[in-house]
């Protein structure tokens, strides 16, 4: 089964803040944005995260050591620009208590599985609970990613129907089929993100 992605509207919040770089034409404003990457190691939140933010896949696989901060724009639709902190937290256990450090302040949160372990994708109810009980869900945007799509059908542990009942269950906005080898699903997820945040952001 090929990558698929399906999104709702996302609720009403606040928290942008606005600058106006030189490299950003006068009449376009320039928001920034937190946004943290959560689930279990191995996962591929590293690989996402690269992906986006230089279009590049390695296949040596790197423990991320509490957290790793990227950053990068996304152009939005009325031409404003939308800079998108982004903090990969690492995936073990000992790792988790560091996870406060890295979600606070954020606006929303991409909680990442893959698609060949059954076991990543129940863990996200952790982080589900944590996101529930430690920030204001008015204000925060929580998107699901199922990564390692392009991995051959015999491969695959968890349909994308699964994946998608997952989401709705928990009531969580967005849920997006992801590949960080191909690309596939990476721009779309962060950049729906980014216009979700910025339109909640406006209209409130």
């Amino acid at each position: 089964m090929g990558c698929k992605s399906s999104k709702k509207k996302s609720k009403k919040g606040q928290g942008l803040r606005i600058s106006k770089p030189p490299e950003i034409k006068e009449k376009e404003n320039l928001y920034e944005i937190k946004v943290v990457l959560l689930g279990d190691q191995a996962v591929g939140k590293s690989s996402m995260a690269h992906r986006f933010c230089f279009n590049k896949f390695e296949d040596k696989y790197k423990i991320t050591i509490g957290g790793a901060y990227l950053q990068q724009e996304a152009k939005l639709k009325n031409g404003d620009v939308l800079k998108l902190h982004i903090w990969d937290t690492g995936g073990q256990e000992k790792f988790r208590s560091l996870a406060s450090l890295y979600y606070k302040d954020a606006l929303a949160a991409i909680l990442v599985y893959d698609v060949s372990n059954p076991q990543s994708l129940q863990s996200l109810n952790y982080w589900i609970q944590e996101l529930k009980e430690n920030v204001d869900n008015n204000k925060f945007i929580i998107s699901i990613a199922g990564n390692k799509c392009d991995l051959p059908p015999e491969a695959r542990k968890i349909s994308y129907q699964q994946g998608k009942d997952f989401a709705k269950e928990n009531d969580i906005d967005i849920f997006i089929e992801t590949s960080s080898k191909s690309g596939v699903g990476i721009k779309e997820l962060f950049s729906y993100l980014a216009q979700k945040v910025y339109d909640m952001q406006k209209n409130n």
